[in-house]
């Protein structure tokens, strides 16, 4: 039994020869053209409604942000941490009031309107500011010093507000 190996070979090819040229190919082709047509205006349709031609950073992040350098921003930062490296509570107190401020500049910046910083933590959610629930109870601690002169802070628990503080300014990648 003498198998011959080109004959072998071009029956494959005239079967996909014919396969290729047939109607059922030819409408696979048709439909995944729509397809491919279609996801693409897809995609530049997103783009269109996202905003490219403004701030990549924008369309990737969802908001616009801070026009304020980035290096006085850590220059403010640096020093809100060297009040923490003080045995004085009123310097604790003044750098996590300090670092409010901070934030409130950020989120006022990026777009989120309101009076103060509690009504733009209100119109936030968490798919806008991950560490939302965070920045409230920080802010919360912050309200708590402003209203109450008898509120003490440790030094622990303002390293524990102020670090709430900086996963907000780290994400943004603000310092």
């Amino acid at each position: 039994m003498d198998i011959n190996i080109d004959s072998i070979f071009a029956t494959i090819i005239q079967i996909s020869n014919s396969f290729l040229g047939s109607g059922f190919f030819w409408f696979i082709k048709f439909i995944l053209a729509i397809y491919v047509v279609v996801l693409f205006v897809d995609i530049v349709l997103l783009l269109i409604v996202r905003g490219l031609g403004g701030d990549l950073r924008n369309v990737v992040k969802g908001a616009p942000m801070p026009l304020v350098s980035k290096k006085k921003m850590q220059r403010t930062w640096q020093e809100i941490e060297n009040r923490l490296k003080t045995k004085s509570i009123s310097q604790y107190k003044v750098a996590i009031l300090e670092a409010d401020k901070l934030v409130d500049e950020v989120l006022m910046n990026i777009g989120f309107g309101g009076v103060n910083m509690k009504e733009r933590l209100e119109k936030a959610n968490v798919n806008q500011v991950e560490e939302i629930d965070n920045l409230i109870e920080a802010h919360e601690i912050r309200n708590k010093i402003i209203q109450d002169d008898n509120f003490h802070v440790d030094k622990t628990e303002a390293a524990r507000v102020i670090e709430l503080y900086r996963e907000f300014l780290d994400n943004m990648e603000i310092i």
